[in-house]
């Protein structure tokens, strides 16, 4: 196993954070989140909403769901989960995360059934990169 093609670089901006609940497990919050960047070189947007479980012992993990839009109108659907560990206030959270996409479109179904690997950041401000390589 090796990570192939830089397939996903994308930048973008928490749109929303609210708390779904708070018990022993830990604290589940959901994130909307907006990403514009490229797909093999095409200009593309993505929206996702996430949920994220941070549990007692400083881990944290997320899973969720995105839909991106390319400039030429394709459709790619997302699903993905990472996990990562709290930080102080102040620094980016790093997340390691497996996306798995899924289009109708001839251009992108070669990645039907793939999976791929990613480092996702995301900055005290909000704001957020994500980059995704094919596993190969």
């Amino acid at each position: 196993m090796a990570l192939g093609d830089l397939i996903l670089d994308e930048t973008g901006q928490v749109m929303g954070v609210r708390v779904l609940s708070s018990d022993a497990d830990g604290v589940k919050t959901e994130v909307s989140l907006q990403l514009t960047g490229t797909i093999r070189g095409v200009s593309e947007s993505t929206l996702w909403t996430y949920t994220i479980l941070t549990r007692p012992d400083g881990s944290m993990y997320g899973s969720g769901t995105g839909i991106m839009t390319t400039q030429d109108g394709d459709v790619v659907s997302m699903v993905g989960a990472g996990s990562g560990k709290i930080v102080p206030p102040g620094a980016t959270n790093n997340f390691r995360t497996m996306l798995h996409p899924h289009s109708a479109v001839a251009k992108y179904a070669d990645l039907n059934g793939s999976t791929l690997v990613g480092e996702y950041d995301l900055n005290a401000d909000g704001s957020a990169i994500n980059k995704c390589w094919e596993w190969e």
